[in-house]
């Protein structure tokens, strides 16, 4: 082979940026073009205007790091976030912002490590590393520092004006069709990743340089809890990647909810969530904020429900199987599942829900005073479903045996992912059994899930789409409540008032004050018109009832 076969050619940053931004725009932007091709199918002028607009954002994008050192290393890390992004938006439509950035930053090694596959890094290597590898072969010429100190501001400011005078040449067309499918910036590599990470980023220096507000520190428990007798306990099952339409006790065809079906709970059949990723959906959760006012530095700067029921004088306890309790018990304290708990539920490397039976059965024989115990499930968590249920537990066949769905038919997915939620009704059926059956304290729970899953309808997988174009599926969830009829007599409960409550609308805005309801919590902090069982009290049906 002849050296010049060999020889590098020379470029010059300009000319470098423009092949690397052809690449991204070509490559690694399908769901971008897709996207926008869909919301202006009739008019080929604009989207060559919106393209071209993109591209020039991408060349401004690029020459905000031409300089030397700098400029190849932030290239290679560019085009490696443009193809890992792209990968996941075109195996399961996830889209990169800053909520899926906070999900990856809290997200579990063992969950990370089911999401790298071999297509995964196929991909990467053929469209990521190897791209980025052939940024530093090409000699660049960058110009001397006389030179560079005028031309690397003047080719920011010509990119960027170019950017400005495209888009405002179709003004009217583009601002309205992002602002209608805001999906489209949501899939443009690598500028939705980077404005993801930044958003991130300083939501986190907001977080850390907000003060704590205490919550409900007028907490006390009501009368019924104080006469109960005996020591109450309300199990909350915090449930994992559960969706609604899944659920049997909802009305899905397929009976995946036999056990709960025999066990007298009320199911609240159209419960929404928070959001649409741990991260967010489970904070939210045990926060006093509403879906529509919640945020993370809402969250940050307040106490939550386990800090209330603290202040109460009730134990408040987390046992953790999943991803961990998001900051939640930062507080209060938090204790991890793991195989010294409970070795058979453990044997894969990951513990299935089995693992919280003896945490429950621990506190059932040891407990001596009022206590809320929240038990964080693995639940329906993707895209590994066939590792949260044993191979005894299999009740739907051919199931898929893959984190990488391409290998997997849709039945197989759905399969996989109902015999899920059948294993969490057995692991709830036996948790009731297991406190219907002693008589050393006075029981009652509630599962709720965090988010639901999409399941390939709209060409989606898994969850965390953005809240605003998120489909019901990621957002309907199941939410159960079971009492022991010892519970309903101490509190004075009407059973007949719940039951009528279960199929109005209902979402996570009630767990917060449902269960300080349960607990008999007096508080401020408590709304009782989102307390699912304050009118269902004999004196909460009294005073309503109560002439003038």
């Amino acid at each position: 082979m002849s050296s010049a076969v060999l020889r590098r050619p020379r470029l010059s940053p300009f000319g470098l940026n423009i092949i690397a931004a052809v690449y991204m725009l070509a490559l690694c932007n399908q769901g971008f073009w897709r996207s926008m091709n869909a919301a202006l199918k009739a008019a080929p002028f604009d989207i060559v205007i919106f393209g071209l607009a993109v591209f020039m954002l991408t060349l401004f994008t690029l020459s905000l790091v031409s300089l030397p050192r700098l400029h190849r290393p932030a290239l290679a890390v560019l085009l490696l976030v443009a193809s890992a992004a792209s990968y996941y938006q075109s195996r399961f439509g996830i889209l990169i912002d800053r909520d899926m950035i906070q999900n990856i930053m809290r997200t579990s090694v063992a969950e990370s490590r089911q999401l790298i596959t071999l297509d995964y890094l196929r991909h990467l290597g053929l469209t990521g590393i190897l791209p980025a590898a052939l940024v530093f072969w090409p000699k660049i010429t960058y110009p001397p520092l006389r030179h560079l100190i005028w031309r690397w501001p003047v080719g920011m400011a010509v990119t960027l004006g170019l950017t400005l005078a495209l888009t405002f040449a179709d003004f009217r067309t583009i601002s309205s069709t992002v602002r209608e499918h805001r999906e489209i910036l949501g899939s443009y590599q690598p500028g939705a990743s980077i404005g993801a990470v930044a958003r991130y980023v300083k939501m986190l220096r907001k977080s850390r340089a907000i003060a704590l507000k205490p919550l409900g520190q007028d907490a006390h428990k009501g009368s019924d809890i104080l006469n109960a007798g005996k020591p109450v306990l309300l199990v909350v099952f915090a449930g994992e990647t559960a969706r609604a339409q899944n659920f049997g006790l909802n009305g899905y065809g397929r009976d995946t909810t036999p056990e709960l079906a025999q066990r007298d709970v009320i199911a609240f059949t159209d419960a929404t969530s928070c959001g649409t990723a741990t991260a967010v959906s489970l904070p939210c959760m045990f926060s006093p904020f509403p879906q529509a006012g919640y945020s993370e530095e809402k969250f940050r700067s307040s106490e939550n429900l386990m800090d209330v029921l603290t202040h109460a004088g009730i134990a408040a306890q987390w046992w953790d199987n999943n991803t961990g309790p998001q900051g939640i018990t930062d507080r209060t304290g938090a204790t991890r599942i793991d195989a010294t708990i409970a070795r058979e539920a453990c044997e894969s490397g990951e513990c299935t829900d089995a693992a919280l039976l003896p945490v429950l059965r621990q506190t059932l024989e040891t407990m001596t005073g009022d206590t809320v115990l929240v038990l964080h499930m693995i639940g329906s968590h993707g895209p590994a479903y066939y590792l949260r249920y044993p191979e005894e537990a299999r009740a739907f066949s051919p199931a898929c045996e893959s984190t990488d769905f391409t290998k997997c038919s849709n039945e197989e997915i759905v399969n996989a992912y109902d015999n899920t939620i059948r294993y969490s009704d057995h692991i709830l059926a036996q948790s009731i059994d297991m406190m219907r059956d002693q008589d050393r304290v006075i029981p009652a729970m509630i599962f709720m899930s965090d988010h639901g899953e999409s399941l390939g309808e709209n060409g989606l997988y898994l969850h965390a789409a953005p809240r605003f174009m998120a489909p019901d599926v990621q957002t309907r969830v199941p939410f159960v409540m079971w009492l022991s009829e010892a519970y309903s007599n101490a509190f004075n409960l009407d059973r007949a008032c719940l039951d009528a409550q279960s199929t109005a609308p209902v979402s996570q805005d009630n767990l917060f004050h449902t269960v300080l309801g349960l607990m008999d919590v007096s508080t401020a902090a408590r709304d009782p018109a989102l307390d699912l069982t304050g009118q269902c009290r004999e004196r909460g049906l009294a005073a309503v009832k109560a002439p003038n």
